[in-house]
């Protein structure tokens, strides 16, 4: 317990840290100001004695107050001040969120499901929700959606709330294949002005339709993302493989160059996607044609 206390006071003293000596340096030059006005004579030994003590004073108190706010490192918005603390459950859950956050997700989940299991009685009801939660993104980034699912709909039943979850539901349902209910979902998320997440629905809708094979479908979500400035890069990249599936080439080109020069997120990897999309379809239109001239021989 010791080693985590220390732990969490010299990350407290590193996060405090500038606001601290800014803090400190304001303070002596107050005291200064006040020395001139007042015509008090001040040696330079007495100025440097100043300086430091305000420095150590106004550090002390910044780390203080770091500490009685409580940190993470992560997701600072969603976890507020929840598992602050030196105890084996808080540190258990930062160490959870720390190995989520640097992709080791297998790990992450097994010390998740610790807590939800083995600490269950200890958390709280908002700590349990949260466990729910990042299990159920464990899950998710895992592909198991009907686990991440359940999950989800569990945090929201302990009372999670945060915008972020009626998305995910909504996504996970879509992946799962329930497209009629996930298209339900999404449109709560587009009732909600408050949700930042407003802007990716149609975008996530056109995957959806994608990832069914749909692309006539897909095409018409990448079209309304489009015209409502939704993402817009991402939606022309989407417009571009839909395009590409239904046979229209050139129009795929078209909207790829758009996504590039609109600077679509990871154009290598979209690029990449993209050309064998294309090269599966212009295969698959010269075998049509090798077949039908076949036939038209015969």
């Amino acid at each position: 317990m010791l080693k985590a206390f220390f732990g969490r006071l010299a990350d407290a003293v590193m996060q405090a840290a500038p606001i601290g000596s800014l803090l400190g340096l304001i303070l002596f030059y107050l005291f200064v100001l006040a020395a001139e006005l007042l015509r008090f004579e001040l040696s330079v030994t007495v100025l440097l004695c100043v300086l430091v003590a305000l420095h150590i004073a106004a550090m002390a108190l910044m780390t203080l107050l770091r500490l009685a706010a409580g940190f993470h490192r992560y997701d600072m918005d969603i976890v507020g001040r929840n598992f602050v603390g030196i105890s084996k459950k808080c540190r258990i859950f930062s160490h959870a969120l720390e190995l989520h956050f640097n992709r080791r997700i297998n790990a992450s989940l097994d010390e998740f499901r610790l807590l939800g299991s083995e600490y269950e009685s200890r958390l709280t009801d908002s700590e349990k929700a949260l466990v729910s939660f990042y299990t159920g993104r464990c899950y998710d980034q895992l592909r198991y959606y009907p686990n991440a699912l359940m999950c989800y709909e569990r945090a929201a039943e302990q009372g999670f709330d945060n915008s972020i979850l009626p998305f995910l539901r909504a996504r996970c349902t879509g992946a799962n294949g329930d497209t009629e209910e996930a298209i339900g979902l999404y449109n709560k998320v587009l009732s909600d002005e408050k949700s930042p997440f407003r802007n990716l629905v149609y975008n996530d809708i056109g995957r959806m339709f994608l990832d069914r094979n749909e692309p006539s479908e897909a095409l018409g979500w990448y079209s309304k993302a489009i015209a409502n400035r939704h993402s817009v890069a991402e939606a022309y990249g989407g417009a571009a493989i839909a395009q590409v599936m239904l046979g229209d080439i050139t129009e795929g080109e078209r909207l790829f160059r758009e996504a590039l020069l609109n600077h679509i997120k990871d154009p290598k990897g979209f690029t990449d996607y993209y050309r064998r999309i294309l090269d599966s379809v212009v295969h698959e239109k010269e075998t049509e044609k090798r077949l039908q001239k076949l036939g038209d021989t015969k």
